[in-house]
């Protein structure tokens, strides 16, 4: 009996275990092990430095996950940078102490061949040589005999066709798939419809060939009129969904009718061939400066594919119109960049949203199903479903885990323009992206565990709400530094659809037009969610916040009803100019130098202090960027 106590405190201290680190390119994943701490009564932080020097920076506090782990990230670091990192435990058990570990972040991949050239051009020959004057004519042939360090040139036209690359880079030597100048256009559709002269007449302005393949997902007229497809000749005879043009494929036949009634032998008919454009399933290639359309005949319709691969740079790409996803990172695809391409879609944003949810055009312009380490910056989206998601990862909590999703805009999306839905997010960063008149903004709808990191990010003039929640998410998030407002009366920035949990709210710019600032009805919010630092305002109603169904007018009433924002304020931010899309904050805003100081996410601030919302303040340009945040206890 008298070892009882010795075994309790043995069971309730901690004992540091290993310190795993991830690294991209400008931040580092950290999951912790730990031993003990039966009574979870301790708390842990992450400390770095760049190796070499002296002193170590305070970073987040970490968020406890399964299996007896901590986790955390370390944001805005410099790529091919060497770091120390230390996770430190305290417990008032005892135990604690800390664990280390060095890693180098990730470098940009070079961009300049070290190899061979192979040439690729509209009056080329898969028979000849693939030098300057004896090009190839297939991206195939040249591909098939590029090794690592080599380039591939490809010459200005269009080609009407697809590639699944055989052979793989290295890290220091990548294979180089370029455009030689603009207008390398990889297309999908079939030639022999394009131009197709015995279209027949059924009435109603609908018209039809004999077309012997059962299914498709991409019809497009000229190069912006793509049809929606209806799922029979009586839906497309009645303009079903709500849409009066479209194709439909029945008894041998395609049927189409167009905007405008006309007959399509006066058009170029894009009828989608393939169905993904370029397979990247071997490591370390660097696809460069192609336009890339009409793919997409079923399920995993795609313009870039990549799968079960890692290394691949996929920079300066434009991705249209496709009966799929604009690039698709798919199972296995970890520590790839995707970064600076536009993806647009001509019609699916326009269309009524009940008429693309849940229907073959439920796709996202990036799509993320793969393992750690993906990078998606700088990327323009507009007019897709979803802009970006992170998914399927219900299974496996690697799945999307250590992520940047990073200065990326969205506008004009049909439902999110991001989604980061059955997933673990353990270490997922969404920083710094812009979103526009989307029908939502952030959807976290659920994540399993986290932490999930939301900075930084400009969500406005969406239709419904600039953060989405329900299906019982229990992951953690921190949602901080945001500005969220709409010219949309009645769309709350905060609007949960079902149950949600554990969801921290810091140091944001939420504004309510018509409206409160938060909407959330009783049966919604459940366990450990919060907000403080915040600041809040509406127009167009006297009710700030909605908290479990009870309506709030005064930020000292939610205080007392809820205990949340004793560091928050109410007053109007006073944008720049929000009508013209500019909401950096204005010389005397009451967000200046206002917001709670976190270590790890706005310690390099301008001023006295961090300012509330997304955009620092600054006399001469905005200089604050996306940074780290903590977990609270």
């Amino acid at each position: 009996m008298l070892c009882l106590p010795a075994v309790a405190g043995a069971q309730n201290g901690s004992t540091p275990g290993t310190l795993e680190l991830y690294p991209t390119l400008e931040s580092i994943g950290v999951r912790l092990s730990y031993s003990g701490d039966a009574n979870g009564n301790a708390t842990a932080r992450i400390e770095w430095r760049k190796t070499g020097d002296a002193g170590w920076a305070l970073g987040v506090s970490m968020t406890r996950i399964t299996n007896r782990r901590w986790a955390g990230s370390i944001i805005r670091l410099s790529p091919n940078t060497s770091y120390d990192v230390r996770g430190v435990i305290e417990d008032p058990d005892g135990g604690g102490t800390s664990a280390s570990a060095a890693v180098r972040t990730r470098t940009t991949p070079p961009a300049t061949a070290t190899g061979s050239t192979w040439w690729v051009a509209t009056n080329g020959n898969d028979s000849n040589s693939g030098s300057s004057t004896s090009p190839f004519a297939s991206f195939a042939a040249a591909a098939a005999r590029a090794h690592a360090g080599d380039q591939i040139r490809v010459r200005p036209g269009i080609y009407y066709q697809q590639l699944d690359v055989s052979n793989a880079g290295t890290a220091s030597a990548p294979i180089h798939l370029l455009a030689e100048g603009p207008g390398v256009i990889l297309d999908g559709s079939d030639p022999a419809l394009l131009h197709r002269t015995d279209w027949q007449s059924n009435g109603g302005g609908i018209y039809s060939i004999a077309y012997s393949t059962g299914s498709n997902r991409l019809v497009c007229a000229d190069s912006l009129m793509r049809l929606y497809e209806q799922s029979s000749l009586s839906d497309l005879q009645s303009n079903a969904n709500g849409i009066a043009q479209g194709f439909a494929i029945e008894n041998g036949r395609l049927y189409v009718k167009l905007e405008d009634g006309s007959n399509p032998s006066n058009h170029t008919m894009h009828v989608a061939r393939y169905n993904v454009g370029i397979v990247l399933d071997q490591p370390y290639w660097h696809v460069f400066g192609l336009d890339i359309r009409h793919f997409g005949t079923g399920a995993g319709g795609s313009g870039i594919q990549i799968m079960s691969t890692n290394g691949c740079w996929v920079t300066g790409n434009h991705i249209y119109t496709l009966g799929g996803r604009g690039v698709f990172l798919r199972l296995g695809a970890k520590d790839n960049l995707i970064e600076s391409n536009l993806i647009n879609d001509p019609r699916i944003g326009t269309w009524p949203w009940s008429a693309t949810k849940a229907h073959d055009e439920e796709n996202a312009g990036i799509a993320n199903r793969g393992g750690r380490g993906n990078v998606i910056r700088n990327n323009t989206i507009r007019g897709t479903f979803d802009g970006m998601d992170a998914g399927d990862g219900t299974t496996d909590e690697n799945v999307t885990a250590d992520s940047d999703y990073q200065g990326n805009i969205v506008t004009g999306v049909a439902d999110d323009a991001i989604e980061t839905d059955d997933v673990s997010a353990i270490n997922l960063r969404v920083i710094g992206n812009t979103f526009d008149k989307n029908y939502s903004g952030i959807s976290m709808a659920p994540i399993g565990q986290g932490p999930e990191y939301v900075l930084n990010n400009v969500i406005t003039n969406f239709a419904r709400t600039a953060f989405k929640f329900s299906l019982s998410g229990t992951g953690v998030g921190w949602i901080c530094h945001n500005t969220a407002a709409t010219t949309t009366s009645g769309s709350s920035p905060v609007h949960p659809s079902g149950p949600y949990s554990n969801l921290h709210f810091r140091n944001n710019v939420l504004v309510g037009n018509g409206i409160s600032t938060v909407d959330d009805d009783s049966g919604e919010s459940q366990s450990g969610n919060d907000y403080d630092g915040d600041l809040l305002y509406v127009t167009g109603t006297s009710t700030l916040f909605r908290w479990k169904g009870v309506d709030y007018s005064t930020l000292s009433a939610l205080r007392t009803g809820t205990g949340f924002e004793s560091n928050g304020k109410t007053a109007d931010p006073t944008f720049t100019a929000s009508l013209g899309g500019d909401y950096r904050l204005k010389l005397g805003s009451p967000a200046i130098d206002a917001a709670i100081v976190i270590p790890g996410i706005n310690d390099h601030y301008v001023g006295a202090g961090p300012d509330i919302g997304a955009l620092e303040y600054s006399s001469a340009t905005d200089t604050m960027a996306p940074a780290p945040i903590y977990d609270l206890r």
